[in-house]
């Protein structure tokens, strides 16, 4: 069983919920949340939840609260419903709900019993749902047109399919390493250089353990005059490396000045990533040497700054006069391969940095003419599909421009961007990039 539900009908609720009580319940089960409702959830997964729910129930009379019904299920939704009706109807101390018959448990119960908003309410009713289970049956497209998203929340608890994140995962603590002393002080930087070698040492080793990369590292020095000073350095590329992290840490001392002796030393992780790779191609030459590549890249970035440009892109019509190059302030170079969280599946488009002159050939429409096919590097290419034009012009006198875009698609499936000026001749054509 993985969700114990407490209800009792006296104790209060919300912010006036007994903290002492909470303190008891913690003593009895690892993690206890207050909800909605005046309900109180257990944590019961690695454990037995018929156990658990009986000593949390004694807790509960142990302060009075004789009334107080549990319910135990897979789901948080079968354990309220078993909880807030089925035992407090029953008058039992509680109901375990057999694991995999949550949405069979529900089913029978009137739809009510899921607490709906008032106007979803009147809805079901207009049209003769009476339980959980007559909801549950009805198609999810059918819901989201006559419900709304309401409704389909409603929907998927209805059928035992409830996410909600009653006790999140508890955050591990990041590496760290500290070292103090009492009977001196250390000003030579050397030798604070190695005891934080040693300190790297123990962080890095950890982070290898545990499958992570650093991209974030605090130095904190504790002083002779009982102050700290905290030193953050940041490495271009996470890494858990320690001759990485060592070079940034001498770069770093020689920019530091402290008040005062040291008397310790911390070493700990602010922000880590995970070690993902990606799985390489053995008959790509350009694979080999893209580490190389990329530890060139990040030791000049961390050496000189902001030698990175970012794109940065205007409001004008014409693409290649759209993009400018600026220097970034703060560079984030990915691992190789880095797993990409966010990646669209959708189409780009490649320009070309200057438009690329084809032969076309065309076929007359009322008032333009469209391509059917075009010759570049001696081949043919024959065009299934035209979309435009799409008329562009604007500028004065000799910056002036007027071009005609078609978005085409090739016989091979592959989408090309060709232009052409309308005032010169027909034959002026140009390939100004594709889509992939």
């Amino acid at each position: 069983m993985s969700y114990v539900c407490l209800w009792s009908p006296s104790w209060p609720t919300g912010a006036d919920f007994p903290a002492d009580l909470v303190a008891s319940l913690l003593a009895v089960a690892p993690r206890i949340a207050i909800g909605e409702r005046g309900l109180v959830w257990g944590d019961a997964r690695g454990l037995h939840g018929g156990l658990l729910a009986e000593a949390l129930l004694r807790v509960a009379s142990d302060y009075g609260y004789d009334d107080t019904h549990a319910g135990v299920a897979m789901t948080p939704v079968a354990a309220e419903v078993a909880a807030v009706h089925s035992a407090a109807e029953a008058d039992v101390p509680f109901i375990m709900v057999k694991p995999g018959t949550d949405a069979s448990f529900i089913a029978p119960r009137k739809f009510a019993v899921l607490s709906p908003p008032e106007h979803i309410a009147a809805l079901l009713q207009g049209l003769g749902i009476e339980t959980c289970g007559a909801l549950g049956s009805l198609d999810a497209e059918s819901i989201e047109v006559r419900l709304g998203v309401e409704g389909v929340r409603l929907w998927q608890r209805a059928r035992a399919e409830d996410d909600r994140w009653l006790f999140k995962s508890l955050p591990r603590p990041l590496p760290n390493a500290s070292l103090e002393w009492v009977e001196y002080g250390l000003k030579d930087p050397e030798r604070l250089l190695f005891v934080i070698n040693s300190l790297a040492g123990t962080v890095c080793t950890s982070l290898v353990q545990r499958g992570e990369r650093a991209r974030e590292m605090a130095l904190v020095f504790s002083l002779g005059n009982r102050t700290q000073r905290t030193h953050v350095i940041r490495s271009s590329r996470p890494s858990a490396e320690q001759k990485r992290w060592m070079r940034l840490v001498r770069e770093a001392l020689d920019t530091i000045t402290l008040p005062d002796a040291v008397m310790g030393v911390t070493l700990r992780v602010e922000s880590v990533t995970g070690n993902e790779g990606a799985q390489g191609d053995l008959f790509d030459r350009g694979f080999a040497s893209a580490p190389a590549v990329e530890d060139a890249i990040v030791q000049l970035t961390d050496d000189q700054g902001d030698v990175v440009v970012a794109p940065a892109n205007s409001q004008h019509p014409l693409l290649e006069m759209r993009t400018t190059w600026k220097r970034r302030e703060s560079v984030d170079v990915p691992a190789a391969g880095a797993k990409q969280r966010d990646l669209d599946l959708k189409l780009t488009l490649q320009l070309l940095p200057t438009p690329k002159t084809v032969t076309v050939d065309t076929q007359p429409r009322r008032d333009h003419v469209v391509p059917t096919r075009y010759l570049d590097n001696n081949e043919w290419h024959d065009i299934v599909e035209a979309a435009g034009p799409d008329r562009v012009s604007g500028g004065h006198w000799v910056g002036s421009y007027s071009r005609e875009y078609f978005r085409c698609v090739r016989e091979d499936g592959m989408m090309v961007w060709l232009f052409r000026h309308p005032q010169q001749q027909a034959t002026d054509w140009f390939l100004h990039g594709w889509w992939d």
